[in-house]
């Protein structure tokens, strides 16, 4: 399409990403045809040469490590859990248009949507997001074991269930996350993709200056959030800075794992029934940077206080 500046690296054009109904509607629509240009053999991650300069998506043993499957587990174990008490590592699993959909539908328990979710139901399920395996699914946690290269973790602790994780998504075919955004205090994002296919779409730090930034709603209120929750030709005109962005996508299938360097703009669209497992590290590699994000929290705390005086 002429006029559209860069495209995602490996793609033939922009598609779209949204948060809302009508948005994941279009996502669906638009995705499901996409192939990525070329998808080579993936490279041999050796657990201590991680590289930092780029996303690497690799192949690795399941993070799962229990003899029966993980959705059947947390039906048997946590089914009765209600969904509206569920804790995410945010503070939240299910919200907005999200929780509209739980509402509507009557789904009240782990359970209910889990047996839908399984049957490959055509009701429009919410999406679970940011399930934290440290506050709900405590008992399984001996049972996630993450990859080499996603170690040493500093964080994956309960204690440090903020910052660290770990945490399940699962959703739809056509449901996604919704706004391009950071991953908050410079932390390496680590993913496993459990089963299905997910899209991600990044951009690279430098390219902050073009997404239409605005800070983040909790301490350390990074600039952390964009604007954009779409991406295709109307958003040019909308974000005429997107322009000069450097966009790529990576498709993670079943059994495909995905290590993000601090710092790299995302978000990310389902383009099958999956499930995907995702952790935050920190270690030596960049925990100065994590606390130098805590530390220019503490003025723009005094200030807000001041304010709020």
């Amino acid at each position: 399409m002429p006029g559209m500046g860069k495209r995602f690296r490996g793609d033939r054009s922009p598609e779209g990403f949204g948060s809302n109904q009508q948005d994941e509607m279009m996502m669906e629509q638009t995705f499901v045809n996409y192939r990525e240009a070329t998808r080579g053999p993936l490279p041999q991650l050796h657990p201590h040469a991680v590289p930092l300069d780029a996303p690497t998506r690799f192949q690795c043993d399941s993070v799962w490590r229990h003899d029966q499957p993980l959705l059947q587990v947390l039906a048997a174990e946590y089914g009765d859990m209600r969904l509206d008490q569920l804790e995410g590592s945010y503070g939240w699993c299910i919200k907005y248009s999200q929780e509209a959909k739980r509402v509507a539908l009557g789904i009240e328990t782990l359970g209910e949507l889990l047996q839908l979710f399984e049957a490959g139901s055509d009701l429009p399920l919410p999406y679970l997001m940011h399930l934290s395996i440290n506050r709900n699914l405590q008992q399984l946690r001996e049972y996630f074991v993450a990859p080499p290269q996603f170690r040493p973790n500093w964080v994956n602790l309960p204690w440090a269930d903020r910052i660290g994780g770990p945490e399940l998504f699962i959703g739809q075919k056509g449901t996604g996350f919704g706004p391009v955004h950071v991953d908050h205090v410079a932390v390496h994002v680590g993913f496993y993709q459990v089963s299905g296919e997910k899209r991600f779409l990044l951009f690279p730090p430098e390219d902050g200056q073009y997404l239409y930034r605005y800070r983040g709603a909790q301490f350390p209120w990074q600039l952390r959030n964009s604007r954009i929750c779409g991406f295709n030709e109307g958003n040019y005109e909308q974000f005429p800075l997107l322009r000069q962005a450097s966009p790529r996508v990576i498709t993670l299938r079943a059994g495909e794992a995905l290590f993000m360097p601090a710092n790299w703009w995302h978000t990310t669209l389902n383009l099958t029934d999956s499930v995907s497992y995702s952790v935050r590290i920190v270690n030596s590699s960049n925990v100065l940077s994590t606390l130098g994000e805590y530390a220019r929290g503490i003025p723009r705390a005094i200030r807000r206080w001041s304010l709020a005086a």
